[in-house]
């Protein structure tokens, strides 16, 4: 839904363009105030990209989807025989719910961590039918209505929907750019505040692919423990490593000085989104830990919202999931490397450094904005990609690239958008 109708945070929003305002309408505009709440009243006209992609299918034309993310259907090899074994047990007709989570799912989320040399134990962790819902839990767990969460800028659009589904103010920290990515810990103490409860960090960070590092986690604990903080530390890209940096903090689940909620899931880590099963992992210090564990379970208790087969098959689905997960990281390698010798012999266009993650960002000429490029691609020939604003970033001229499509369909695309700005510069 982020991508069908867009987001522009801050920023007046041209609906005939790209985008709409997600901030609630007012109950005057609400044609049924007394029926709907306030918080679910977002604008649903389809922003123009969407729109123009349509078009496109239906004239019959060939599109270049450099949006897409999905890894189930873009010819990556999947076991069947074996995913749909490991969801046939017998043991999934008995119900028999806990509401952290079956011992033998979380035994098997205790395994993955083991296997980083981290000591989770199953005890702390607790099963969520997705990512989003490990937020939302965790948004009710530690915060009032209007509270305020701090997240990353470049970021995801999803945040500005589950914060207000929640209740919470979101209010952004800014990363910034370099030749690499990094924290701007000065950003994030201006933007505390008496109302400030949650920091929340993504590594690696959708889209830009910064690692969380070591020093930086250690600031933010700094911060946290200073004025009474929770960190959140979404990891779902976590496995999705470009190369090797010892400057990386491997995992936040076992860190124990301040209270901390790592989030993890198989969306990403096995390439399996239609399973619908992640986790929180809660760490710190032992009587905050204790407390947000035992307020949580209820939490969880009230939804019960994981499915008995998938928590079964848990343990395989990790496993497979480790193939799939060696075919995705080989697709986008090898798309980020075709984009790289493309670009070898283009200045017109830069690359900017990334780490990990699905997503490569694309520094076009100033000549036109991003959202202009973006149509200009889609409308003439016939390529989607993201403009920059859709994950907030600061600068105009970056367009946002998917790395998971088929390696030719891939080349042939960059090929062409490569082609197309130099011409058009």
């Amino acid at each position: 839904i982020t991508s069908l109708y867009g987001t522009r945070s801050g920023q007046e929003i041209d609906a005939e363009t790209f985008g709409v305002d997600l901030s609630p309408i007012s109950r005057t505009q609400n044609p049924d105030p007394d029926l709907f709440s306030s918080r679910t009243n977002w604008s649903r006209q389809p922003n123009r990209l969407y729109s123009l992609s349509d078009e496109v299918r239906r004239e019959g034309k060939k599109l270049f989807d450099l949006t897409f993310t999905n890894p189930t259907t873009c010819g990556i090899d999947y076991p069947a025989e074996e995913i749909i074994s490991a969801l046939t047990q017998r043991e999934a007709l008995r119900y028999e719910p806990d509401p952290k989570g079956l011992l033998s799912a979380r035994d098997a989320v205790s395994s993955y961590y083991r296997a980083k040399g981290l000591d989770v134990k199953p005890a702390n962790v607790i099963l969520t039918a997705s990512t989003s819902e490990a937020y939302s839990m965790v948004f009710k767990l530690l915060c009032e209505p209007g509270d305020e969460v701090l997240v990353p800028v470049p970021s995801y659009p999803l945040f500005e929907f589950l914060a207000q589904l929640n209740d919470v103010v979101i209010r952004p920290y800014l990363l910034r750019y370099d030749g690499e990515w990094h924290m701007d810990m000065s950003s994030v103490e201006q933007s505390l505040s008496a109302r400030t409860r949650v920091i929340v960090v993504v590594s690696p960070h959708n889209p830009t692919g910064m690692f969380l590092k070591k020093s930086d986690r250690s600031a933010l604990s700094a911060v946290c423990a200073q004025s009474g903080l929770a960190l959140v530390v979404d990891e779902v890209f976590t496995d999705y490593a470009f190369d090797q940096d010892v400057q990386r903090v491997v995992s936040t689940a076992a860190h124990a000085d301040v209270l901390t909620f790592t989030l993890n899931g198989i969306s990403k880590l096995a390439g399996l989104p239609q399973m619908k099963l992640g986790w929180v992992v809660v760490s710190g210090p032992a009587n905050q830990k204790e407390e947000a564990l035992s307020r949580l379970e209820i939490i969880a208790d009230a939804y019960l919202s994981v499915n008995t087969p998938v928590q079964l098959a848990l343990p395989r689905l990790l496993e497979i999931g480790a193939i799939i997960r060696a075919s995705i990281r080989d697709r986008t390698a090898t798309n980020k490397l075709t984009l790289q010798q493309l670009m070898s012999k283009n200045s017109h266009c830069t690359l900017l450094q990334s780490e990990g993650g699905w997503y490569a960002i694309l520094q076009v000429p100033k000549t036109k904005t991003a959202e202009e490029w973006a149509i200009a691609l889609l409308s003439e020939e016939s390529i989607f990609v993201h403009p920059g604003y859709f994950f907030e970033f600061q600068q105009d001229n970056v367009l946002v690239l998917s790395l998971l499509p088929d390696s030719g369909e891939f080349r042939e695309a960059a090929s062409k958008l490569l082609g197309y700005v130099q011409s058009h510069s």
